[in-house]
Order: structure tokens, then sequence, then C-alpha cells
């Protein structure tokens, strides 16, 4: 492959051939999972990528970050915003948190998760959106180990999120951190507490299951299924997403939630911001 990454190479095989190209880079029995559904080997593939654009250059993609795992660094993840061509000039554009599993120097698996609240319509060579992120972030002093990231994220969760228990949650939070899901971005700890008891207030039974942890080192991203009650409506729901960010030291410096937010049972109006966006006249 061609590129710093597998997903520069994907960009540029989007530019340079369409959807022919990128097959190429895919192993016959390759699997790419979109917002949940699977696509399985080359004809299923080639059938989904030409419905977003069967011409070249039909495709723009800009990848904001890439990164490997230490441990398995035949794992990838991404962070990138697709735009596809919509007519007249205008591209629809999308931003997307990707998975990705190198064999034998060709794509085995893609996992695409959709963050569809971003979707807009741009010209193909605005520039992205500005992305949020804490005002600075520390070098990191030292790697932590998986058992070290994955304690202090059920922690947050089950312990924190899970029984409403805002201090355990902003224990595992450096003071300039942020958690930006699909419906609004909460910074620092004094939002992160006002966050806490509305979210325990609208959803129960939260459960979180983890499937795979990539850790660059600098970047962090963990593939899990989040599972919640809603206390208003009572449906359940099981969303998978890929979260990616930065955690040193055992605290959050920033997560990004990418999932499809149209089949969760949270929604906006049972969030701290969007709850007071609903009650204003």
């Amino acid at each position: 492959m061609t590129g710093d990454s597998p997903f520069d190479a994907l960009a540029h095989a989007w530019r340079s051939g369409g959807p022919e190209q990128v097959i190429r880079l895919c192993r016959p029995d390759a699997t790419w999972i979109v917002d949940g559904h699977p696509y399985h080997g080359h004809a299923d593939i080639l059938a989904y990528l030409s419905s977003i654009a069967r011409a070249p250059d039909g495709v723009h993609i800009l990848v904001r970050r890439a990164f490997h795992d230490l441990r398995e660094p035949e794992w990838w993840v991404a962070e990138w915003v697709l735009r596809a061509a919509a007519g007249d000039g205008q591209w629809r554009e999308v931003e997307q948190g990707i998975l990705l599993h190198f064999s034998a120097g060709r794509i085995s698996h893609l996992r695409i998760h959709n963050d569809h609240r971003s979707a807009r319509i741009v010209r193909r060579d605005d520039p992205p959106r500005r992305e949020v992120w804490p005002p600075s972030i520390p070098p990191r002093t030292r790697n932590m180990t998986y058992d070290e990231i994955l304690a202090v994220h059920y922690r947050h969760v089950m312990h924190g999120w899970a029984r409403g228990d805002a201090e355990v949650v902003v224990s595992c939070h450096a003071p300039e951190s942020l958690i930006q899901t699909s419906f609004e971005v909460v910074r620092g700890h004094d939002q992160l507490r006002r966050a806490v008891p509305v979210y325990y207030q609208n959803y129960a039974d939260t459960l979180v299951t983890v499937h795979r942890v990539v850790y660059s080192g600098d970047y962090l991203a963990i593939h899990q299924t989040w599972s919640c009650t809603n206390r208003k409506t009572g449906v359940r729901a099981d969303d998978e997403d890929l979260n990616i960010g930065v955690m040193q030291d055992g605290r959050f410096w920033r997560w990004r939630e990418y999932y499809d937010s149209t089949k969760s049972a949270q929604t906006l109006e049972q969030t701290v911001f969007g709850a007071r966006q609903v009650r204003e006249p």
C-alpha cells in the first residue's frame, strides 16, 4: 500500500480510481461493517462503495489522524472527514471513526462509525469543521498498560455514569478534559458534575462491553457496546460505538464518540444542554 497509513492509501484510491481501486486494497474475504451493517467479500463491499460514488474523485477524504496499536500493530484507527459528490458543486460531508485490520498487507476488516449529526452540505475544498480539543495536553510521561486503561474505563462507566456518581466520573478526567458525543460537548469538571446526574435521571441499567482497545501511547480508541434503558420511553438499546481520544496517567483528556445516534436510546432532549434548549421559549 502507498501513503503514510492504510487510511491515506484508501483516500488516494478513491481519488485515483474510485470503488474499483479501493477494492484492490482489500482481501477477497474482507468484511466491512458500516453502522452495524456487514458487507462480506469483494462483490458486497463494491456494491456498498458504488452506492456512495461510482466515479473516480466522487469521494474526497480528509484524514485527521491515524494510529496503530502498540501491542497489535496490524490494528489501526482513524478519524476522517468523508465528502461524497452530491451534484451542482455540492458535497455531502460526514465525520467518521474507522477501525481497520491489516492482514498480509491488505485490509481484512474495516468498521465505520458515522457521526450522523455531523452531516452537512459543503463545497469540495471547504475547510473541515474545526475540532473540539482541550486547550493543551501535556506530553505523556509513560505508556499506560492495557489493564490500567480498562480499569479506568470500567470505573468511569460502571461506577460513575451507571450509578450517577459525578465524583467518580470527575476523578477519571483531567480538569480541562472534554467529552464529545453526537449530541453535545461537555467540558471540564464543572460541566461533568452537571452532566452525570442528568444522564442518571434519564437512563438506567447502563452496561458497557469492550470489544477492542487500540492504544498508540498518544491516542486511545475503544470499540465497545454501550447499553442503557431510556427511563422516559422504556426503550433499551445497544449502541455499538468507536470512541477515540487521549488518556494519560489514568485520566481522560479527550473523548469523542462515534455511533449511530438514530438507533440510540439516548436523545438530544435528554442531555444537559439539549434539555436546556428544549425548556427555552
